[in-house]
């Protein structure tokens, strides 16, 4: 079991926000020695972050969920986007809702981070 845990919001579709909040992630596993849960969740308008398909992240992304990283997408933002889970890079967890999620880990005692400038 991790001793710290990491919830942090992604709503940016900004790519500097993307890669600024790649980073840190990395830097987070760096520090604990992996030793930290992460998990990112999307929701608001960061879709962009999630999809397959003419993503500059997507090498990044996929080394995140190999070192465990959680990337969760709001069902919510999917519906609205008219984005399909065969859109999305796999891997990438579909949840009912990014805000309920946020809640219910802070409650657990998860840290929240929102990514962003």
């Amino acid at each position: 079991m991790n001793a710290y845990k990491a919830i942090i919001q992604l709503t940016s579709p900004e790519p500097k926000v993307y890669k600024s909040t790649i980073r840190q992630i990395f830097n987070l596993l760096d520090y604990f020695n992996d030793n930290v849960q992460v998990k990112i969740v999307c929701h608001g308008a960061s879709g962009p972050f999630c999809l397959k398909d003419q993503n500059p992240f997507t090498e990044e992304i996929v080394a995140l969920l190999r070192k465990n990283v959680k990337i969760e997408i709001c069902n919510n933002m999917l519906i609205s986007n008219n984005i399909l889970p065969k859109d999305l890079i796999a891997g990438i967890e579909i949840i009912p809702s990014g805000i309920a999620e946020l809640v219910i880990r802070q409650q657990e005692g998860w840290s929240y981070i929102k990514a962003g400038f």
